[in-house]
């Protein structure tokens, strides 16, 4: 990498790329997808380094950095950019870019010795500025006015299949336009740098950006590959002859050095320019699974994944394999695009943070949390516990679910209690929590036993903390799968005016909507059962792979609907029923 202050930094620094890395620098083309699985290092090999080019390239411009929240760049996505800036890499372990020298965040007071940007910086809490005037604004695409009026030269898009694509498609893109006649000259100019791992549309996620891989012109970029080889080569050999010219005393040397300068100082005027034009015009779009960092990672690495994850996680997380979604849901007529909602945060708030705040988020800042109103909560308990928290709303009415929680030996209700507790106690003025857990008909008598124990527990626990809780099964019929099936096959189909609208939300209940997406149908003997299969993967996958969470979702459900909305014939039935029945 060149840097102006060539004191502090080497000007080329050799290092290893692994094979997605070494393309994606190669090609370097206008518009860059890579759809990558975990382990392949996106954001050293991929953002990072093109967030540098794409600064230097076009001075005193402005780019977007883009994720699908701003609850996401803020705690997650700038933290780790700003990570790879600070990586020691000079002799002495200077950084690669010097906070307050090289660029500031989160400020609207600019070092003198920066250069003005050509846009103001409209919202500097919410920027990085580079001491060449370049700035990069934070966008939520949830939130897609926030680029009304502003037009920028370059989007960076995090986790693409978070994202919505219609939305950037049709808010985002169009402001990529305006520049300087300086910026316009660069490749880089109304380009697009996107990564993710493969979208899971099984679990809701949007494969938008796989639309990209049709406009890649293999022609075009074989060119490329083979003009930009050989313009690395020549950039190589000039700076190493340069480096070696002032340290030479050999007269016959210094002529080889200076016909090497010479030489290669043709090429790249000749080249380079070539090179510049066909990047402009090019589209990439690079798939990668985790074996492209094999070498870094080794063989065991893949031994033990193999071992702990399930055929489909292995297939998406490490093969970089699309999954399709399940087709018989037990959750049957659910759709991420009507029962979960991405609405979910005051941004009036969370935009008074800046980037040097730590943020750390809780209740008060959800849009459709009321802390007058007392909390739902679904307890499904196990030794992996899942707990999901909602409020009812009366006009229109609904059930919105806020949150989930989970936990697994060697925590317990008292660390699940503490979590609630710290999310939405210090905001909930109502201190009233009715809590829905297990009445299911597949279990003995000692299990159901253990599951009431195990529910005093946690009221016990949130007890602890101020809250009133009331135990809504104590005196329960026993509830089969079909009758929860049946309910919310009334409720998610949205045929009756009258029942209420179940949402979830996107962003702080992921692994639930994942989960539901997920959680299938069994048919045993003609009978009808909710597949728990999943449930013996290991704890860490069962959040948003296992039924472990919707479970706690469908005892909260019944316990508040069944009586009104299920019809009679599926709820007057004796407590003895030997099994399920079709229904």
């Amino acid at each position: 990498m060149q840097n102006k202050q060539t004191s502090r930094y080497k000007a080329f620094e050799r290092l290893y790329m692994n094979g997605m890395q070494a393309q994606a620098t190669l090609i370097d083309s206008n518009k860059l997808f890579a759809k990558v699985a975990r382990g392949t290092g996106k954001t050293e090999g991929v953002i990072g380094p093109r967030s540098i080019r794409v600064k230097d390239s076009m001075p005193g411009e402005l780019s977007f950095f883009i994720h699908a929240t701003y609850v996401a760049l803020l705690s997650n996505i700038i933290p780790n950019l700003r990570a790879f800036y600070n990586k020691p890499v000079g002799p002495h372990g200077e950084p690669l870019l010097k906070e307050g020298e090289d660029y500031v965040i989160g400020t609207a007071q600019l070092p003198k010795h920066f250069r003005t940007p050509r846009y103001p910086v409209s919202y500097p809490k919410h920027s990085i500025v580079f001491s060449n005037g370049h700035q990069f604004q934070l966008v939520a695409s949830d939130q897609p006015d926030s680029v009304a009026g502003r037009s920028a030269q370059h989007a960076f898009i995090e986790e693409m299949k978070h994202n919505k694509g219609q939305s950037l498609k049709s808010r985002v893109f169009p402001a990529l336009r305006g520049a300087s006649a300086q910026a316009k000259q660069s490749y880089l100019y109304e380009g697009i740098t996107g990564v993710s791992d493969v979208a899971r549309v099984d679990l809701g996620e949007d494969n938008w950006f796989n639309d990209y891989e049709n406009h890649v012109d293999k022609e075009l970029i074989d060119e490329i590959a083979t003009v930009s080889e050989h313009v690395n080569h020549a950039q190589v050999r000039l700076t190493e002859a340069q480096s070696h010219l002032k340290d030479e005393s050999n007269p016959a040397k210094l002529v080889r050095l200076q016909e090497t300068i010479r030489k290669n100082q043709h090429v790249l005027k000749m080249w380079e320019p070539t090179l510049r034009d066909m990047r402009k015009a090019s589209t990439y779009f690079i798939t990668a699974s985790t074996f492209a960092n094999k070498d870094v990672l080794g063989t065991k690495y893949f031994q033990t994944q193999r071992e702990v994850l399930s055929d489909d996680e292995f297939l998406s997380s490490i093969c970089n394999i699309e999954r399709d979604k399940v087709v018989d849901m037990f959750f049957c007529g659910y759709d991420s695009d009507i029962h979960a909602f991405d609405d979910s945060y005051k941004y009036d708030s969370i935009l008074s943070f800046d980037l040097k705040d730590t943020f750390n988020l809780d209740a008060q800042y959800l849009k459709h949390y009321d802390p007058t109103e007392p909390l739902k909560l679904g307890y499904d308990p196990g030794q992996f516990s899942s707990i999901v928290v909602a409020q009812e709303k009366r006009r229109p009415k609904e059930l919105r679910t806020l949150k989930n929680f989970y936990c697994w030996p060697p925590e317990d209700q008292a660390d699940l209690a503490r979590r609630i507790y710290e999310f939405f106690g210090p905001h909930q003025k109502n201190k009233r929590i009715d809590l829905y857990y297990d009445r299911a008909g597949n279990k003995r008598k000692e299990e159901l036993e253990k599951i009431t124990t195990d529910a005093k527990i946690m009221k016990r626990e949130l007890e602890s903390y101020g809250f009133k809780v009331v135990l809504k099964n104590e005196r329960q019929k026993t509830i089969f799968y079909y009758q929860h099936y049946r309910l919310l096959k009334i409720l998610l189909s949205e045929n009756l005016r009258h029942t209420p609208r179940i949402r979830v939300c996107k962003h702080e209940c992921k692994e639930l909507n994942s989960a539901i997406n997920r959680t299938a149908v069994k048919r045993v003997e003609g009978k009808l059962e909710m597949d728990k299969s999943s449930e013996l993967l290991p704890f860490y996958l069962q959040p948003a792979l296992s039924s472990q969470i919707p479970s706690a979702l469908t005892y909260l459900i019944y316990g508040l609907y069944a009586e009104e909305y299920l019809p009679s014939e599926f709820n007057q039935l004796p407590d003895d029923l030997p099994d399920n029945i079709v229904v």
